[in-house]
């Protein structure tokens, strides 16, 4: 076998992305028209006002309607070719897959059936899919589940299509299979899975934990059609935690009160967050901002202590609205009532 670190280098990246440039850019175009990007949206905001108030949230959210717009229904009408399109992503990254592990067709092209049993055989895939036991299973068993249905749509056009639902049936070898429902919901987990992991592999987007998340929880929604267990991933979502803290070194986060009342907010939720901290002066109008990440964050279970010459690499600009006099006083006041209350 291969050894992994010799297979996927440059120029195989760079067939994948000329061979699927079109159908990517395709779904990514129909949702985008469909104002139902693919691409991760920006986090929502979880704010702790300088008073000492509960955090509020702010979602960002957008939407128009226009009457008589095409736009909305598009997916609906375009149902078979957004599935039929997604489903040859993934043919054309499992035949790649398969070049680069030396497994030859028997023929000029390779047969369906070829394909799906060499993926029962020792493929190695690409370090991103290969370390991720349970994404390289739900791959290849979309593929297999997926792929008579694609033949049904494409060459027997034994399917309907209302109110947005795919209703397939398998007509592979003559026998006819049960009705496979394929929502308008599926085919968007469909199509941010596929596309997710081609941007991945070529570096156009970067898998961080929460972008994992999405695409487990993706999965874990399509289990009628891979047909193996869910992996149990609760709708993940990603919030910037904004702050403000008094002018101190080293800095303090109370990171466990903050997973405490993120947890209390959305409780059905699994949440990623970075936090915005903005280090204000008592005695000067001034102030200084950090963006911590979750990376860092991620691997502290208590309170989060840096100098500020530490967190130096993660200087942002203030908010724009942030008036460093003002806050500094309700900090104050905020500290003043807490000396008070304590026995």
């Amino acid at each position: 076998m291969t050894r992994l670190s010799s297979l996927y280098g440059a120029g195989s990246l760079a067939a994948l992305e000329e061979h699927t440039e079109y159908e990517t850019w395709l779904l990514e175009a129909v949702y985008e028209i469909a104002e139902r990007r693919i691409a991760a949206s920006d986090p929502d905001e979880f704010i702790y006002p300088p008073s000492g108030a509960s955090p509020k949230t702010l979602k960002y959210a957008s939407s128009s309607i226009t009457v008589g717009d095409w736009r909305g229904g598009f997916l609906k009408v375009g149902a078979p070719l957004v599935f039929v399109t997604a489903f040859k992503i993934l043919d054309m990254l499992i035949e790649w897959v398969l070049v680069e592990n030396g497994v030859a067709p028997t023929r000029k092209a390779y047969t369906f059936a070829e394909k799906i049993d060499a993926l029962k055989g020792p493929l190695q895939f690409p370090r991103l899919i290969e370390a991720r036991p349970w994404l390289r299973e739900r791959l290849c068993g979309l593929y297999e589940q997926l792929e008579p249905l694609r033949g049904t749509i494409i060459h027997d056009r034994r399917f309907t299509s209302a109110s947005g639902t795919l209703e397939v049936s398998s007509t592979k070898r003559g026998v006819i299979g049960p009705t496979v429902l394929i929502t308008e919901a599926d085919r968007r987990n469909l199509t941010v899975i596929f596309v997710s992991i081609l941007r991945y592999l070529q570096g156009i987007w970067t898998m961080d934990a929460f972008e994992e998340k999405c695409l487990r929880r993706a999965l874990d929604e399509l289990t009628h059609l891979h047909g193996l267990e869910t992996l149990g991933q609760l709708p993940p979502q990603r919030l910037e935690v904004q702050l403000c803290v008094l002018d101190a070194d080293p800095i303090k986060l109370d990171l466990p009160r903050i997973r405490v009342d993120i947890a209390a907010k959305f409780p059905k939720q699994d949440t990623v967050f970075d936090v915005q901290v903005t280090v204000v002066s008592r005695s000067e109008a001034r102030a200084s901002a950090y963006l911590i990440s979750w990376d860092e964050l991620s691997q502290i279970q208590g309170v989060f202590t840096r100098s500020q010459l530490d967190l130096a690499p993660c200087v942002i600009a203030i908010p724009a609205d942030l008036d460093p006099s003002e806050v500094a006083v309700e900090l104050d006041k905020q500290l003043g009532e807490h000396s008070k209350s304590q026995p």
